[in-house]
């Protein structure tokens, strides 16, 4: 399955869209508007709440996000060292170890579980952020989706403490 993910052109709450390769809408992220730890949900086209992506609150050696049910059971732990040259996540779920290795430049990452790629991400340079994520079918393509909304979350933290600390 392939999808398109891309943020809102005007969103006060750091909202996207989920199309797939016909540009028909699949599925929809919905932000807060306002929150410390870039909250988001990921929910079905009739407003179900599937996933909950968060960022750590505080990040010392490494940025961490995750992921809990619509029932606040949390499935996933994503981390990222601070010091890395490349984009490398490393995820703890319930389908096992997950890596999401970058490029340098951070535009395309392979999806690993277990050590065996199942999927890609391509980050497309345009105005606002966007992605095209395939993964292989037999997976859960909103829990997929939900991965995506977090390393972007982690990235944006990032990118904001560095320009922050550059201030």
């Amino acid at each position: 399955m392939q999808l398109a993910i891309r943020n809102k052109w005007v969103s006060l709450r750091g909202s996207s869209v989920v199309k797939d390769l016909d540009e028909k809408d699949v599925l929809r992220v919905q932000g807060k508007f306002w929150t410390w730890t870039k909250k988001k949900f990921v929910q079905t086209l009739e407003g179900e709440t599937k996933y909950i992506v968060r960022n750590k609150f505080w990040t010392l050696f490494s940025h961490q996000g995750y992921i809990y049910d619509k029932d606040g059971k949390q499935v996933a732990h994503i981390r990222r060292k601070v010091f890395s040259v490349h984009d490398r996540y490393f995820i703890k779920c319930e389908l096992g170890d997950l890596e999401i290795c970058g490029n340098i430049l951070g535009y395309n990452y392979q999806v690993k579980v277990n050590g065996k790629e199942v999927g890609h991400v391509s980050r497309k340079i345009s105005l606002r952020d966007s992605f095209v994520l395939t993964i292989d079918d037999s997976f859960d393509y909103y829990f997929f989706v939900a991965l995506v909304i977090a390393i972007d979350n982690i990235t944006d933290e990032r990118n904001e403490q560095a320009a922050a600390a550059s201030a």
